[in-house]
């Protein structure tokens, strides 16, 4: 008689399996079970693996957008698209639908175009967007990637992270150049984000465009993680350079609303009051 094996036993007893593919499989389900994340450190340690390798193993998910990490650039957490591979839609309809009410209404009493963006790999995507009525300029569609120097909605998301974080990101290369504006060194972007976090909210002055603004402010998640970026955006007819300030309270406000919405326990200006860690 033949022998019949299920293919539970052959993936537990026949065989080599590969190191690596165990150790992001053990971590990602490690951090599904983790209610605040868990640290370089941490990973090491429960992984019994040195924490060159955890570093590597890390960066390699996050890149990937398999997991991100927190505000203050110590702690993992399961990234989006793990919920994307789950359930295609499951992994922007929480946030987009939190969030679709505040687009609504700052659309229609701003007279702007108003978007929502999470952090994926080295760039942004859009996972919500609300057009005022009659906008001009498009160039905003819900799923489009954009850079992350040169939006006001990517710096709002990148200004908490520690400089090794951000040199991950955009290691390797220079930040690319759009119009004359556009912040093209990594020395400079640093710089700018300070003034980013300092003001607590971020603004795109034709840096990617020419005849665009845009400004922008970080949501925060149970966690106290930045999981994402509101923006208003229009032309520079639109936002003149005496509005910016003030839509950018209007972002800091919006963002806190937002922020209490997914649990954060007391919102607070990421930017300036962390500076990198």
């Amino acid at each position: 008689m033949a022998t019949v094996l299920s293919i539970n036993t052959r993936s537990k007893n026949l065989g080599p399996r590969l190191p690596a593919v165990d150790r992001a499989l053990s971590l990602l389900e490690l951090l599904a079970h983790s209610q605040t994340g868990l640290t370089l450190s941490e990973v090491s340690r429960k992984l019994r693996i040195p924490k060159s390798t955890a570093h590597y193993l890390i960066h390699t998910l996050e890149t990937r957008g398999y997991v991100q990490y927190g505000c203050h650039g110590r702690h993992i957490s399961p990234g989006l698209r793990l919920s994307d591979l789950a359930d295609p839609s499951r992994a922007t309809s929480h946030l987009a639908l939190v969030i679709t009410p505040f687009l609504s209404e700052a659309a229609q009493r701003l007279k702007l175009t108003a978007t929502g963006t999470v952090l994926l790999g080295a760039e942004a995507v859009i996972i919500g967007k609300y057009g005022c009525p009659g906008d001009p300029i498009g160039g905003a569609w819900v799923g489009r990637h954009i850079d992350l120097h040169c939006t006001a909605q990517g710096k709002a998301l990148i200004a908490h992270l520690t400089e090794s974080r951000l040199m991950e990101l955009f290691r390797g290369r220079e930040p690319g150049r759009f119009t004359s504006k556009t912040i093209s060194s990594f020395a400079a972007l640093r710089t700018h984000l300070a003034v980013v976090r300092d003001q607590g909210f971020a603004v795109n002055d034709e840096e990617h465009a020419l005849g665009i603004r845009a400004v922008a402010a970080p949501v925060l998640d149970r966690s106290g993680s930045v999981v994402l970026a509101i923006s208003v955006r229009g032309s520079t007819r639109e936002i003149a350079a005496y509005r910016i300030e003030q839509l950018g309270f209007e972002m800091i406000r919006m963002a806190s609303e937002i922020s209490r919405e997914l649990g954060a326990a007391q919102w607070e200006r990421p930017f300036a009051s962390r500076g990198q860690q």
